[in-house]
């Protein structure tokens, strides 16, 4: 079997390795993985890694070399469990790889979570695994890995904003307004009518396609950020940069009030991306770590009460986001060897979906 790996130090370093499968666990399932999404979100698990225990869910064949997690269909191919059967498909989190081991529990006719001992302090989110029809719909499956990921922390940020009373802003900045997840939150504000005035950031290359999208009140390039109004104001960042934390600070100074650091779809170096800490930044701000953020709102809300809030946002994410996403599919994990130094650069195309069937 192959699997993709990458420096944990050096995020820059890649390659692929061939392992041999041990014998089946008692109780466990062995899935192919169908195929499976990469976009900037997996770049922003390799850059946190560390922090926020990504690697472990599915070690390396070295120690200093990690497997960067991503969503994925997958089929059960061997089956030691007598509540999963050798055919049933599920989708959730998975290493990029050919095939994966897990240890079933609490199964049901909707679900599994992965029971295996090295997973259980890691957040839950991660080792729910939710069933799929017998038979794959390609097109249905690659939104869904591509996006419902993304959608979901879309709508918790959004949920805590409102939640928050937008912190008191009169416009809410959201950096790398062309990443996936940055459109659904837009989505989300686009259509509240309580929500304030909500300014893309981007790149001056993008700038164009972001505007196109409609879904932000106004559309402004890094290097312009001295254009903004200096009123109340709020941070998604999602760009991880804290030279454009400093840019906003140096701008707005106090008026930028609370900051959300989300990701880094910024490539990773000297910026020390997801610390959000420029010369000049300062002032309230948070992690945002949605697994966390969902646990809350299951615990207050109920789970099918979030399940019903959350899938109804997803749903309308993605209708909207999938319009101007065109999915290039690429087979075999050579060729997310061959994309993988675009992403770390931090230079796929917004308007592009890549899934690989390895």
């Amino acid at each position: 079997m192959k699997q993709f790996e990458v420096r944990m130090d050096d995020l820059a370093r890649s390659r692929l390795v061939e392992r041999d499968l041990p014998a089946l666990a008692e109780e466990a399932i062995r899935l192919e993985i169908e195929r499976f999404a990469f976009t900037a979100n997996n770049m922003t698990y390799a850059v946190a890694g560390d922090m926020l225990g990504y690697w472990q869910f599915f070690p390396a064949s070295e120690d200093g070399w990690g497997q960067i997690p991503v969503w994925a269909s997958a089929r059960v191919i061997e089956s030691r469990h007598e509540a999963v059967a050798v055919g049933d498909r599920f989708y959730g989190y998975f290493p990029p790889a050919g095939m994966v081991d897990l240890l079933p529990g609490q199964v049901s006719a909707r679900r599994l979570v992965d029971m295996a001992p090295h997973r259980q302090a890691l957040p839950p989110l991660y080792n729910l695994y939710r069933r799929l029809p017998d038979e794959a719909d390609a097109a249905s499956d690659n939104n869904m890995i591509l996006l419902a990921p993304l959608h979901l922390t879309s709508f918790c940020l959004w949920d805590a904003l409102k939640s928050r009373d937008w912190h008191g802003a009169e416009q809410v900045l959201v950096s790398s307004a062309s990443s996936k997840t940055s459109l659904g939150l837009a989505f989300g504000l686009h259509r509240d009518e309580d929500a304030p005035e909500t300014i893309g950031l981007t790149s001056r290359g993008n700038v164009e396609f972001v505007r196109r999208t409609g879904l932000y009140d106004e559309v402004v390039a890094y290097d312009d950020v001295a254009a903004l109004e200096r009123v109340p104001s709020v941070l998604v960042d999602m760009a991880g940069s804290p030279s454009l934390v400093a840019s906003l600070f140096g701008h707005l100074g106090d008026k930028l009030t609370y900051r959300y650091n989300v990701g880094a779809t910024h490539a990773p170096g000297t910026d020390t991306a997801l610390s959000g800490e420029g010369a000049k930044a300062s002032g309230d701000k948070e992690m945002f770590f949605a697994p966390r953020y969902i646990l809350e709102r299951v615990k207050e809300w109920g789970a099918e009460e979030f399940d019903r809030r959350s899938t109804a946002f997803v749903a309308g994410a993605a209708e909207a986001t999938a319009g101007w996403m065109s999915i290039e599919e690429r087979v075999g994990l050579d060729a997310l060897a061959d994309a993988y130094d675009i992403f770390q650069q931090g230079s796929w195309p917004p308007d592009k979906g890549l899934v690989i069937l390895p």
